[in-house]
């Protein structure tokens, strides 16, 4: 899914992401990985910040994770729009669940 958000830099930014199963109910399996990735362009080989389930990725609830990037991911960045997504590994495969 697409979605273009916006935030100011060198503000906290968190947010939930709610992850659901073919048949709409909550996604009770752990996940093996999640990453959000922000990077300057789509291609670019190197990130501006990535975050994961060891730093800045919680569970809080079956289905249900909170993504935290912090002050100090952005606050030196130039101002300007940056392409990022967020992709979750789950039984040995990946999906990218949104980016923008």
């Amino acid at each position: 899914m697409d979605f273009n958000m916006s935030m100011v830099r060198g503000d906290t930014l968190t947010f939930g992401v709610e992850l659901k199963d073919e048949n709409g109910a909550l996604f009770t399996q752990d996940l093996e990985s999640a990453y959000f990735t922000c990077k300057s362009s789509y291609d670019a080989e190197e990130t501006i910040f990535q975050k994961d389930l060891t730093f800045g990725i919680s569970k809080v609830a079956p289905g249900q994770y909170v993504v935290r990037v912090a002050p100090t991911d952005t606050e030196g960045i130039e101002a300007g729009k940056y392409y990022y997504d967020f992709e979750i590994g789950v039984n040995s495969d990946k999906f990218t669940v949104l980016k923008g």
